[in-house]
């Protein structure tokens, strides 16, 4: 009996053979393409009110399968307006059983040179929305690919209410099942392109797809994005997105698990990573949420280096506006300055229409550890708010800042973020900085070894702000109601017009540092202030005392403190008022040496810290150049002596060489004066020599007494009159002998 049932069904499938083949073999000899093309035409025109244009007739062919080939075609967009879609050509395979019931099944689709233009319009509509809507499910075309495969592709998007355009071009696309029940794999490979913010990429897409129409239920996995190219003006960025599990069905709001992303690339010749991962994302009707995501910047140059990992916890949308719970920011920056580490925690909101990122209340503790050896590191306190503009391209917002006895209060803002643009206005009301460490024995400014000055550190910044304090100490000097404006622009920082009041007086000047060739200008203005406190914070040795008044004007360039000394040109003016010289006490030099200044004999003496000289003013001028600072008009007066020279100081070794001329105006009152009687009105020469922290003092021989030049005089005088008449016979003329006479 069984084999009769299958003899029955032989005779069943034979014949059911024979009908397939017999109705393939008619469909094949009754195929009109240029009527199927004419149909569908029209079809377009009447359904859609669009143009479709064949180049020629559409072909049939059986083997390998039953397939459509369609030639060049383009169909245009809504009342034939431009071109919605254009082919190069189309291979489009059916399955043969679906026609009997008069079914067309889509098994593969092949597209070679595709041109598809997207726009949506101001309106928020998309064109080619209209193709898919109001689909009838008892349409005789049912849809399920086996393979969809497009070759040299371009796809371009036009964003009427963004004003964005983007280009998708060099397009490869292959995919697996296509259905109302699919299982398969993507892989994309285009080239992605944008005119403003320029983008030119390579984008590559991978992943793996389950689709179910019926169970409701789309399902993404193993999502893998990679993009290399030049985005948003930057170049050679490396882009690589991945995605665990994207859920989407009906009934619940789209899930994704694992999202990750990594972006690298380069900004002023940096290399700069940012990672960021979200272990579940929900996208609910109100917007996104997530009980965490983390994000982490970092940087690694020669003048920058570092990172921030920031992590926000309870992400919740309410329509158009995100809030977050905590924000939590930690930074670890280094900078050539030093190094700057801690932690900053807010709550935090976004308003998607305005684009506004406000966190109103960061708090939290930095502490910052100078670069050089020795140097205290500083805790700061952080009170501050921060508003993100990005309609605006700006960020801006207030700091409170206290540490180590200083309080910090002021505004600052970002108002461009590329290219990163600083602006700040604070006060402060005590400051401490110790800018000069000193050499290895401890005593600031005296032979200290070169250090190293790199001011490339200044590009890659725009800064426009100003700086007051109340109370500054720096490398030991203290100033007062100090006032600093700093521009800077294309590796060029300007402070114009920084003033303070120190040790009685005023400064005010210019600086200017420059990262090309690594140049320094400084022109300043020093009015009344104590010179011997100031040089006491400043060297550590108050060698004046007086009222000082300086104008310096000065320029440098060099990789070190040396060669910068070494590089110094320019001009300098000093003046003291009741000023005080130490190392020397003139009255007692020259009592030791009036024996010897007669005879025109040489001397030394020692610096002796505990002698001094007063003088009611001194003067002097300064031509620098190469780090010598040369005078020629020093002028010195008290009411005992005048003092006039010239001589050259070595900034760079720290050496004096001067020639003074003393001369003694008034025999001082007292027990010694008849010591000092017979040098009145003689000018001695005395040279000043040595370190400048301690020189020593030289009687020199150069120049005659005045009683030595006056019996050299008369001296000279009494040998010409002798001499005069035995010259005398020699320069009268002889008389000439008379001529004889001629026989």
């Amino acid at each position: 009996m069984r084999f009769k049932y299958l003899k029955y069904l032989a005779f069943v499938l034979g014949g059911l053979s024979t009908v397939i083949a017999t109705g393939a073999l008619y469909l094949y000899a009754t195929f009109d393409g240029a009527r199927l093309a004419a149909e569908l035409t029209h079809f377009a025109k009447q359904r859609y009110q669009r143009v479709l244009k064949f180049d020629g007739p559409l072909e049939l062919s059986m083997f390998p399968r039953l397939a459509l080939h369609l030639p060049a075609l383009s169909l245009s967009g809504k009342n034939g307006e431009g071109e919605f879609i254009g082919v190069e050509r189309a291979t489009v395979s059916v399955r043969l059983l679906p026609l009997l019931a008069r079914q067309v099944v889509v098994d593969q689709i092949e597209v070679d040179g595709l041109r598809m233009a997207l726009q949506r319009g101001k309106d928020g509509k998309v064109s080619g929305a209209d193709l898919f809507a109001g689909t009838d499910d008892n349409q005789p075309i049912t849809l399920d690919v086996t393979r969809l495969t497009v070759h040299r592709g371009a796809l371009s998007w036009a964003d009427e209410l963004t004003g964005r355009k983007l280009a998708l071009a060099e397009l490869n696309l292959n995919t697996g099942q296509l259905g109302r029940q699919a299982d398969g794999q993507l892989d994309l490979d285009a080239r992605l392109t944008q005119a403003a913010p320029a983008v030119d990429a390579h984008v590559q897409l991978h992943g793996a797809y389950r689709i179910d129409v019926d169970g409701n239920t789309q399902q993404a996995r193993d999502v893998q994005l990679t993009v290399q190219g030049d985005l948003v003006g930057q170049k050679g960025v490396e882009l690589e997105a991945t995605l665990e599990e994207l859920q989407l069905t009906t009934d619940a709001p789209p899930r994704l698990a694992g999202i990750g992303i990594i972006a690298r690339g380069k900004a002023d010749g940096e290399a700069v990573e940012l990672k960021a991962t979200a272990p579940h994302l929900t996208l609910s009707a109100s917007g996104p949420e997530a009980d965490a995501i983390e994000a982490t910047l970092r940087v690694d140059g020669k003048r920058r280096n570092g990172a921030l990992h920031t992590r926000l916890a309870g992400l919740h949308g309410n329509g158009s506006r995100l809030d977050i719970d905590k924000l939590t920011a930690d930074v670890d920056w280094r900078l050539a300055s030093g190094r700057l580490t801690g932690s900053l925690v807010s709550a935090a909101s976004w308003q998607g229409g305005p684009r506004l990122l406000d966190a109103p209340a960061l708090s939290g503790q930095l502490n910052y550890t100078p670069a050089r050896a020795g140097a205290t590191p500083l805790k700061i306190a952080v009170h501050a708010s921060a508003r993100a503009d990005l309609n605006r391209n700006s960020i801006a917002g207030k700091l409170d800042l206290q540490g180590e006895g200083s309080h910090i209060q002021g505004s600052w803002s970002l108002p461009r973020l590329s290219p990163l643009t600083l602006g700040f206005d604070v006060d402060v009301d005590r400051f401490k900085f110790d800018a000069d460490p000193g050499d290895a024995t401890g005593k600031k400014g005296s032979g200290a070894a070169a250090s190293q000055v790199d001011f490339s550190a200044l590009r890659g910044y725009e800064v426009d702000g100003v700086v007051r304090i109340g109370s500054l100490q720096a490398g030991g000097l203290n100033l007062e109601r100090v006032r600093i404006p700093l521009n800077l622009h294309g590796g060029r920082l300007v402070s114009t017009a920084h003033s303070a009041s120190l040790y009685g007086g005023s400064v005010e000047g210019s600086l200017t540092l420059a990262a090309e060739g690594n140049k320094l200008a400084y022109r300043a203005y020093l009015q009344n202030a104590n010179a011997a406190p100031l040089l006491r914070d400043a060297i550590g040795k108050a060698q004046f005392a007086g009222t000082a008044n300086l104008f310096v004007d000065v320029t440098s360039a060099g990789a070190t403190t040396t060669e910068l000394r070494a590089g110094l040109q320019g001009l300098a003016r000093l003046r003291f008022r009741n000023g005080v010289v130490h190392g020397i006490d003139i009255s007692a030099a020259m009592k030791e040496w009036r024996s010897l200044i007669p005879g025109r004999q040489t001397a030394r003496r020692p610096h002796r810290e505990a002698e001094t000289t007063t003088f009611d003013e001194v003067t002097a001028s300064f031509q620098i150049g190469k780090g010598i600072a040369r005078n020629s008009d020093l002028q010195a007066k008290s009411g005992v002596f005048r003092v006039t020279g010239a001589g050259d100081i070595d900034l760079v070794e720290s050496r004096i060489d001067y020639l003074s001329r003393v001369t003694l105006l008034v025999v001082p009152v007292g027990p010694d004066s008849g010591l000092l009687a017979s040098l009145r009105g003689i000018t001695v020469p005395i040279r000043v020599k040595g370190p400048l922290a301690a020189p020593e003092w030289h009687l020199e021989a150069a120049l005659p007494t005045v009683s030595g030049a006056v019996s050299a005089g008369r001296a000279v005088v009494r040998s010409v009159v002798k001499t005069i008449p035995k010259i005398m016979p020699r320069l009268t003329p002889k008389p000439k002998p008379a001529p004889e006479a001629v026989e």
